[in-house]
C-alpha cells in the first residue's frame, strides 16, 4: 500500500490487480479498512484449508497477497516445556507430519500472541481471581516440546510460536469454498457491526440527517450514510407523514448491538431532537454563549424551551428567534410545523414560572399552604384560557419546564379586595390585642408606686389621729 493508501498491484504495471480492486471496493462500500478485510479473507482461506485438508485441530494461518492472488500457509506450534502441561491424560506423543511440510520455504517464528494463547488454551477461559491456575492438556497438534521444537529450529526458545510452511492445495473443493463463503460473509458481518458500534455509539444524543430509505410496516429505515438506522413506531411523531426519499433530522437515541447486526434506534419524539436543532441554527448556543437549560414538548404540537445567557449583553431569547423570526422557523419548519415557545430562564421560582405560562398575562402568583412545589397562580378572565391552552397543554407544559404543579384559578377584583380588607382588619386587631397585654417590667414598677402611695396614705392618716387625740 502506498503512502497515500491506494492499493496496487505488484506487478511492475502499477496498476490494481481484481483481487486488489475488489478489496478496494468491499472497503469504499463498506467502510471498513483494508487491514480487516484481508483478515478476514485469510481466517476464510485458513478455514477452507483445514477443510480441505482434514487438519482438524491445528492452528493455520493463511499469509494472503492481494497483488498476486496468491497465499501462503503455515501450521503454527507453540513451543512449550514439560512442566507446562498437564500430562494425566494418556496422549501418544505424535511425530510432525512432514508430508504436509514445504521444504522450499523456511520455518520462522511467528507473531500472534493473544489469539494463538486463546486457541492453545484448554478451554479458552482465564483463571477467575484468586482460583488456581490449571495447566493446560498437551495437545500435539496444537503444542510442541523444546526439545522437539530445537530439531527444525535452534534458536526457539519456550512460549514462542513455530510457524511450519504446509503445501498450498491445488484447488478447494466445493464444501471447502463454501466453508470460505461463509466464514467471509459471517466476519464481515461481525466487523461492519463492530465499526458501527464503535462510530456511532459515540454520536448518541446527537442529531443527524439522513433519508427514509424505506418502510416497512409501522418501522421507517432511516439512511445515515454508513448504516441504516430504524425509527420504531413509538419514536415517531403522531400525525407526521413519512415518504421514500424523504429529507429529515433524527435524534440518536441508542445503538443496539444485542441483534446480529449493530442498529442505530432514532427518534423523531425526544426533547433533545429539538434542542439539537436549535444548536445547529443558532451559533450563540453552539459556541456556549446561550445555554438550553430545559425543553419539553408535546410532538408535533408545542414546546417550550427555556434558555439562559452565560454573557452580559446577549439576549438568549432574541438570539434563539433571530432576525425576523428566521431561526425559530428553520426549526419549526424541520419540525412540520410544531409551535415553539423560547423562555428565559430564572432561578426565581415564581418569576420562571410567570414566563413559562406566557402567552398569558398573570396578575399574582402564590404557594399553597402546606404543599410543596404547588402555586396558586391567578389571572384574570379572559387570560385563563390563554393560561391553561388547548386540552391543557400550556399549563401542563409549564408546569413539566418548572417542576411546579400549577392551579389556575380567576382574578375576581372585588373578592380580592375584600380579602385584603380582611387581611387588613386581622392585623388591626392582632395589633390591638399586643397593645392591650401588659408589659412585664412596666406592671411591677406600677405595681410598686401604687404601694407605696397606701403606705403614705396611711402614715398620713395615723399623724391626723394623733393630733385629734391631743
Amino acid at each position: 500500500m502506498k503512502k497515500d493508501g491506494k492499493f496496487y498491484s505488484e506487478s511492475h504495471t502499477g496498476h490494481l490487480s481484481e483481487w486488489g480492486a475488489a478489496i478496494a471496493q468491499i472497503c469504499e462500500e463498506k467502510g471498513i479498512s483494508k487491514e480487516d478485510v484481508l483478515s478476514v479473507i485469510e481466517s476464510a482461506l485458513s478455514a477452507a484449508y483445514k477443510k480441505e485438508t482434514g487438519r482438524k485441530g491445528h492452528i493455520v494461518r493463511a499469509d494472503f497477497n492481494e497483488g498476486l492472488g496468491n497465499t501462503k500457509f503455515y501450521e503454527l506450534y507453540r513451543v512449550v516445556g514439560e512442566e507446562e502441561r498437564d500430562w494425566s491424560k494418556d496422549i501418544p506423543l505424535k511425530e510432525l507430519d512432514l508430508s504436509v511440510i514445504d521444504k522450499k520455504r523456511e520455518i520462522k517464528i511467528w507473531i500472534e500472541e493473544e489469539k494463538i494463547e486463546q486457541e492453545t488454551r484448554r478451554d479458552g477461559a482465564k483463571p477467575e481471581e484468586g482460583e488456581e491456575e490449571k495447566k493446560p492438556f498437551f495437545r500435539p497438534e496444537k503444542d510442541m516440546l523444546l526439545k522437539d521444537a530445537k530439531k527444525h529450529y535452534p534458536k526457539v526458545k519456550v512460549g514462542e510460536i513455530l510457524a511450519f510452511p504446509v503445501q498450498s492445495p491445488d484447488d478447494f473443493g466445493r464444501i471447502a469454498a463454501q466453508t470460505a463463503k461463509q466464514v467471509i460473509l459471517q466476519k464481515m458481518k461481525e466487523t461492519e457491526k463492530k465499526i458501527i458500534f464503535e462510530e456511532y455509539s459515540s454520536k448518541v444524543g446527537d442529531v443527524l440527517p439522513g433519508t427514509i430509505q424505506r418502510i416497512e410496516g409501522v418501522q421507517v429505515y432511516v439512511d445515515l450514510g454508513k448504516t441504516i438506522a430504524i425509527l420504531p413506531r413509538r419514536e415517531q411523531v403522531i400525525g407526521e407523514r413519512y415518504d421514500q426519499g424523504q429529507r429529515l433530522k433524527v435524534y440518536v437515541l441508542r445503538v443496539d448491538c444485542e441483534s446480529r447486526s449493530a442498529m442505530v434506534i432514532v427518534s423523531r419524539t425526544h426533547p433533545g431532537l429539538v434542542e439539537g436543532l436549535f444548536r445547529l441554527e443558532v451559533p450563540e448556543i453552539f459556541a456556549g454563549t446561550v445555554d438550553v437549560v430545559k425543553v419539553v414538548r408535546e410532538p408535533g404540537q408545542r414546546a417550550k424551551v427555556a434558555v439562559k445567557s452565560n454573557e452580559n449583553g446577549i439576549d438568549p431569547v432574541g438570539s434563539c428567534i433571530g432576525q425576523r423570526g428566521t431561526r425559530v422557523q428553520a426549526v419549526t419548519d424541520e419540525l412540520r410545523g410544531e409551535r415553539i415557545d423560547i423562555i428565559e430562564y430564572n432561578e426565581d421560582p415564581f418569576m420562571f414560572l410567570q414566563r413559562a405560562l406566557s402567552p398569558a398575562r398573570v396578575k399574582r402568583i402564590e404557594t399553597v399552604l402546606g404543599q410543596e412545589k404547588r402555586a396558586r397562580v391567578l389571572v384574570e378572565k379572559d387570560q385563563q384560557s390563554i393560561a391553561i391552552g388547548k386540552n391543557g397543554q400550556n399549563v401542563r407544559l409549564a408546569s413539566r419546564l418548572t417542576e411546579w404543579e400549577v392551579d389556575i384559578e380567576v382574578w375576581d377584583q372585588e373578592a380580592e379586595d375584600k380579602r385584603a380588607e380582611e387581611e387588613k382588619m386581622a392585623l388591626e386587631a392582632s395589633l390591638k390585642e399586643k397593645k392591650k397585654k401588659p408589659v412585664k417590667g412596666k406592671t411591677v414598677k406600677k405595681e410598686k408606686v401604687e404601694k407605696k402611695k397606701e403606705v403614705r396614705k396611711k402614715e398620713k392618716k395615723v399623724v391626723k389621729e394623733k393630733k385629734v387625740k391631743k
